[in-house]
């Protein structure tokens, strides 16, 4: 799999990021922090949110968004403008 220049790393709760942040501290990922947008963790549920707060700042390239979760019933939606090809 390529991912794009930037990346977003979503986890749900505090578990799943100390898990991350952990396998980023030991180079175990396939991308750095150095990658990440604001090189850490983000904390979001919500896509809408997200959108509004990372997605909408200008980027001009694509950005690569993992998302950690648990859960099959969470809804994280984005727009369809900014949604994949």
């Amino acid at each position: 799999m390529e991912l794009a220049k930037y990346k977003a790393c979503i986890c749900e709760g505090a578990a799943k990021n100390a898990i991350i942040d952990i396998l980023l501290d030991h180079n175990l990922l396939i991308f750095t922090r150095e990658e990440m947008l604001e090189e850490e963790v983000i904390r979001c549920r919500d896509g809408k949110h997200f959108e509004e707060k990372y997605l909408r700042k200008g980027f001009l390239d694509k950005i690569s968004v993992i998302r950690i979760l648990d859960s099959r019933r969470e809804n994280f939606k984005l727009s369809k403008s900014i949604q994949p090809d």
